[in-house]
C-alpha cells in the first residue's frame, strides 16, 4: 500500500520552523512560494500599519516643517523657502520662553520624582498584594476624565483671595489678610503642572516595582538589608525603565502645556506652548511652525540620548 506523506512532511517542516502554516498549504500552488517566503509576508504584515501611521502622524509632521520654511503674508503664507521663522525665534524674547520651559520640565520631572517614587512604592513594594491598591491608585486617573481647563479652573477656588486656602488661614489666625501669592503667580503654575503630570510618573514606576519579584525582596532582607538598602540597591535600579519613562512624559507634557500658565499664571511664567499659541491665533503659522518644528526636534533628541543612555529596549522590562 503507497501512502503519500507529502502533506505530512510539509506540516512537520513548518513545526521546526516554529511557525503554523497550516491554512497556507490550503492555498493554490503557485502562490505557496510567496506565502511561505518571510520578507514578504513580514511586509505584508508592516505595510498596512506602516499606512496608517503615515497618514495620522508623518503627513501632519511634514505639513509642519513645510510651513516652517514658507515665506509669512500678512493674514496669510506664501510656500517657499525661508529661514527668517527660524530667526524670528531665536533672535527674541521666544528662545528665553523656549529655555525657561526646559527649566520648568526639569523641575516638574524632579517633583514628580520626589512625590511619586514614594507613592509608587508604597503601591507596588509595601502593599503590592492588597485588594485596595489599585482601585486606591485609579484615584489618581479620576481627574482625567474631566475637561483639562475646568480643573485647571477649579484651582482658583483654592489659591484665591476669598478661595479654601486663605479662608481657612484667616479663621485659624495664621494671617490677617489673604496671601496673593498664592493664585496667578508662578507658585500656582507650578502646582498645577505638578497635579496634573504626577499620576504619568507614578502608573509607570508603580508598574516597575510591582514587577519586582517578591523572592528578590525577601533575599535582601535575609542578608540583613535595610528598608533603605533595598530601595537603593534593588528596588531604584529594577524600577528605573518606569522612573525614565515617566521622566519623559513628564518633560515632554510640560513642552506641550499652554492651558495652565494663561489660566493660573497671571503674565508670571510664560511656557513655549503659550507662544506658539499666541503664534496661530495672530494667524502667523510659519512662525508657529517653526517653533513647533524646534520644540519637536528637541523632543526627538531627548528620545535619542534616553537611547544612548538607557536603550528603548527598557521599555519592555515594565
Amino acid at each position: 500500500m503507497s501512502y503519500d506523506n507529502t502533506e505530512t512532511t510539509s506540516v512537520e517542516h513548518s513545526e521546526s520552523r516554529g511557525v503554523d502554516y497550516a491554512p497556507q498549504e490550503r492555498l493554490p500552488s503557485p502562490l505557496r512560494p510567496l506565502i511561505n517566503n518571510d520578507r514578504l509576508r513580514f511586509g505584508l504584515e508592516v505595510v498596512p500599519w506602516l499606512a496608517l501611521f503615515t497618514f495620522f502622524v508623518f503627513l501632519p509632521l511634514a505639513a509642519i516643517f513645510i510651513w516652517s520654511v514658507a515665506i509669512e503674508e500678512p493674514f496669510g503664507m506664501e510656500l517657499g523657502f525661508t529661514l527668517d521663522n527660524y530667526r524670528n525665534f531665536v533672535d527674541s524674547y521666544r528662545l528665553s520662553v523656549f529655555w525657561t520651559t526646559v527649566k520648568e520640565g526639569l523641575l516638574q520631572v524632579a517633583l514628580a520624582l520626589l512625590f511619586g517614587f514614594p507613592i509608587a512604592y508604597y503601591a507596588g513594594i509595601r502593599k503590592r498584594h492588597s485588594p485596595y491598591t489599585f482601585p486606591l491608585l485609579l484615584l489618581f486617573a479620576i481627574p482625567f476624565l474631566t475637561s483639562y481647563i475646568l480643573r485647571t479652573l477649579s484651582w482658583i477656588a483654592f489659591l484665591g483671595s476669598d478661595g479654601v486656602i486663605n479662608t481657612v488661614l484667616m479663621m485659624v489666625g495664621l494671617t490677617s489678610e489673604p496671601l496673593g501669592w498664592l493664585l496667578y503667580s508662578t507658585f500656582a503654575v507650578r502646582l498645577s503642572l505638578m497635579a496634573s503630570y504626577l499620576p504619568f510618573m507614578i502608573f509607570p514606576a508603580w508598574l516597575a516595582m510591582s514587577r519586582i519579584d517578591d523572592e528578590i525582596l525577601q533575599a535582601s532582607a535575609d542578608i540583613g538589608g535595610s528598608p533603605l538598602a533595598t530601595v537603593r540597591y534593588i528596588v531604584l535600579p529594577l524600577s528605573l525603565p518606569g522612573l525614565v519613562i515617566g521622566s519623559v512624559f513628564v518633560f515632554v507634557g510640560v513642552l506641550g502645556e499652554s492651558v495652565v500658565p494663561v489660566v493660573l499664571g497671571g503674565g508670571n511664567i510664560s511656557l513655549v506652548a503659550t507662544v506658539i499659541d499666541n503664534a496661530v491665533n495672530s494667524l502667523r503659522l510659519p512662525l508657529a511652525s517653526a517653533i513647533s518644528a524646534i520644540v519637536l526636534l528637541f523632543a526627538i533628541g531627548l528620545v535619542l540620548v534616553w537611547d544612548y543612555v538607557f536603550g528603548l529596549d527598557k521599555v519592555g522590562e515594565i
